[in-house]
């Protein structure tokens, strides 16, 4: 008691003799008593009424004591108002659920240093996100830039049947009426489009059969990937309106970036390709039709006529729910005539930048805490979903999820982006679509999967046993985030590069480029469009990410 009482007469006399003590003594007492308020600028989204009266706006602010201010942009004109803030340096402390690109990131966090640096925020705050980027490979190095810093909290959409996305589909009322099986190898494949388009399998007496039909412009409906993945792993398709940066040809080889379009094999695969086409067997419109003129073919006949096409799922090339599309089954991928059988895999990577922090926030600690919420179950579903008991609840012992396991949620109603409502946020801010979350959804195990209730369930148990049996994940090239002087010195080479190597893919099997005489030419191309450059900067890249 008494060394309590020396202390006490000696900060008085300190306080005395030093009023700017007592006074930021004052202060931090304040500042630990202040209620914290933070400013987020977010979309006008159709689908939110009103932010402040929004019911998970009320959830939050009793959950985590936040006060939120907003302030929003038009959703149509985001890009435009969010460069124009930007450029103001008026910041709100939070961007919320805006575009901020990986380039946007590095230029006012790294450059600029506009934004909060948030490595030890995530470790020390943000247990919920660590857990999630520990469990997916890749994902640390996919939310890091190039100078080791994390300037944007990512949200996760984990797509398990989107991951192996390319698929094939044959039309099974024509391999019945045939007598025939699912090919197995390249050759099989041959000999079914040879009988599809020589034995009439649609029975009506005329030659009206489209063998293997696709589409340049939809959701994998180009008819090249599929099967020059028989020769050669291969993440490239004949798509011109791609970004050059995931569809190059480039992938990845115990850490060593390759490329496959310039191998024997990719050559292999271009003859094997440029056959069917010479004999018949590849529509010839397959290479500059959409997806809507795809739809056209398969469903605006009479008669059945086409026996194979392309498309992540079955939408991409006929009617849900149709008569039509109820009857096409998911091709498992073709062993080539040396054993090789891959599928490509796309990597359900982190979406960059939504939530963002400036660097004079009063309160960083309250915003990351608020944002790791997001990334639980409870706070996914309630962010995007609605309200527990209204919109969804949690599965009941028994109710099995879209894997048939044990399922974790159950939807009250159907997801809807498009309505006004004041319930959730629907498709704004971070969230944690992991693929437990996604595969926990409460499903009905005996729907018809060819109708529109199985979709979901066919679509997964098509990729689970079909295709991820021949997936390397490995393989695929993650994106990768290159510095601003990489950025202005091969933007430019990166896109004549990747389109030349695509325009070729289809000169090639159309027969515009002859595959013996003019291979050496293509090559010696390629070495001038900097092939060699760009695999040099590609690895740099991954390197400084993920090791």
């Amino acid at each position: 008691m008494k060394h309590m009482r020396l202390m006490l007469m000696m900060l008085l006399v300190i306080a005395a003799a030093c009023p700017a003590f007592a006074k930021g003594q004052a202060e931090e007492t304040a500042a630990a008593d202040k209620q914290p308020e933070l400013t987020f600028m977010t979309v006008e989204a159709v689908y939110i009424e009103d932010y402040y009266t929004n019911e998970f706006t009320k959830h939050m602010e009793d959950k985590t004591g936040v006060q939120i201010t907003w302030e929003t942009i038009p959703e149509q004109a985001e890009e435009e108002k969010l460069n124009l803030v930007l450029a103001s340096g008026d910041y709100p402390d939070v961007f919320f659920g805006l575009g901020f690109t990986d380039d946007k990131l590095s230029l006012y966090g790294t450059e600029e240093q506009l934004l909060l640096p948030l490595n030890d925020l995530i470790d020390e705050h943000m247990p919920n996100l660590k857990k999630i980027l520990d469990e997916i490979p890749g994902a640390w190095g996919a939310i890091t830039s190039p100078d080791g810093k994390i300037y944007g909290l990512p949200s996760f959409n984990i797509c398990y049947h989107c991951e192996n996305a390319n698929k094939l589909w044959v039309y099974q009322p024509f391999l019945d009426a045939l007598g025939l099986d699912m090919p197995k190898t390249t050759e099989e494949f041959r000999q079914m489009l040879i009988a599809f388009r020589d034995n009439d399998p649609n029975g009506n007496g005329e030659a009206d059969e489209i063998p293997f039909a696709g589409a340049i412009k939809s959701w994998h409906g180009t008819p090249d990937l599929f099967l020059l993945n028989s020769f050669v792993y291969t993440d490239i398709d004949s798509r011109i309106d791609t970004s050059p940066d995931r569809y190059i040809g480039f992938y990845v080889d115990n850490g060593t970036i390759e490329t496959a379009v310039d191998t024997p094999e990719y050559r292999d695969g271009l003859r094997y390709l440029h056959d069917l086409y010479a004999e018949g067997l590849i529509f010839p419109g397959s290479f500059t039709q959409d997806g809507g003129q795809l739809v056209q073919l398969v469903e605006g006949s009479a008669d059945p006529i086409v026996g194979v096409t392309a498309g992540g799922w079955g939408g991409v090339f006929s009617n849900f729910g149709g008569e039509r599309y109820s009857n096409y089954r998911p091709l498992e991928p073709l062993m080539g005539p040396d054993g090789v059988q891959y599928t490509p895999t796309y990597l359900s990577e982190p979406m960059p930048g939504r939530f963002v922090i400036s660097a004079d926030c009063e309160f960083p600690v309250e915003a990351v805490k608020w944002a790791d919420y997001l990334y639980t179950t409870e706070g996914t579903l309630r962010a995007r979903n609605g309200i527990e008991g209204e919109s969804w609840r949690w599965a009941e012992e028994g109710e099995k999820g879209l894997d048939g396991e044990q399922a974790i949620w159950f939807g009250m109603k159907p997801f809807n982006d498009t309505d006004p409502q004041n319930e959730s946020f629907i498709e704004v801010g971070p969230r944690a679509l992991t693929s437990d979350f996604r595969l926990g959804k409460a499903t009905e195990q005996d729907a018809d999967l060819w109708g529109t209730d199985g979709l979901e369930k066919m679509l997964y148990e098509a990729t689970r046993d079909l295709y991820k049996p021949h997936a390397d994940p490995s393989k695929a090239l993650p994106r990768l985030k290159f510095l601003a002087d990489e950025v202005s010195e091969y933007a430019t080479v990166k896109t004549e590069y990747a389109t030349y190597v695509k325009q070729s893919l289809v000169q090639y099997i159309v027969g515009d480029l002859d595959i013996e005489s003019d291979w050496d030419t293509y090559v010696k191309n390629l070495d001038k469009l900097g092939q060699d450059d760009l695999l040099a900067v590609s690895q740099k890249a991954y390197d400084r990410q993920f090791k």
